[in-house]
């Protein structure tokens, strides 16, 4: 299984646990194979940096973390589904390049999509319901 975990599960994990921070432990175990982009690896970076303001030590060290069991994938292009939020296409473009099987997200824009291709998109609480961890 492959899975592009977004950078809003990443950052509920981090901060406020619960069910996101069990599908990043899923992840970090070896359960699933996480995947990303340098794209949205630099989105974490920002978001951690400007609206929580980790400073830069911290912020490196989320990115380690998540680096010693993502793979780092580089989309060629984005793919031709239509979204709302033009961010989302860096998710979207993640996920196609990967061969992922599912998005994690919280981001109502992408779950209102429903699934890009053979993609699925889901919530952090479908992803655990759907799969015998």
């Amino acid at each position: 299984m492959r899975a592009v975990v977004d950078t809003n599960v990443l950052i509920s994990a981090l901060f406020w646990g619960g069910t996101p921070r069990r599908v990043v432990d899923l992840a970090a175990t070896g359960r699933f194979r996480a995947v990303t982009s340098p794209e949205l690896l630099g989105e974490l970076e920002t978001v951690l940096a400007e609206d929580f303001g980790l400073p830069q030590e911290k912020v490196e060290l989320v990115l380690r973390d998540i680096l010693s069991y993502a793979e780092v994938i580089t989309p060629v292009a984005a793919p031709e589904v239509p979204v709302r939020d033009l961010s989302d296409a860096k998710v979207l473009a993640c996920a196609v390049a990967a061969g992922a099987d599912c998005i994690v997200t919280g981001d109502q824009d992408l779950l209102s999509l429903g699934s890009a291709g053979d993609i699925s998109i889901i919530t952090p609480r479908a992803f655990l319901d759907l799969h015998p961890w």
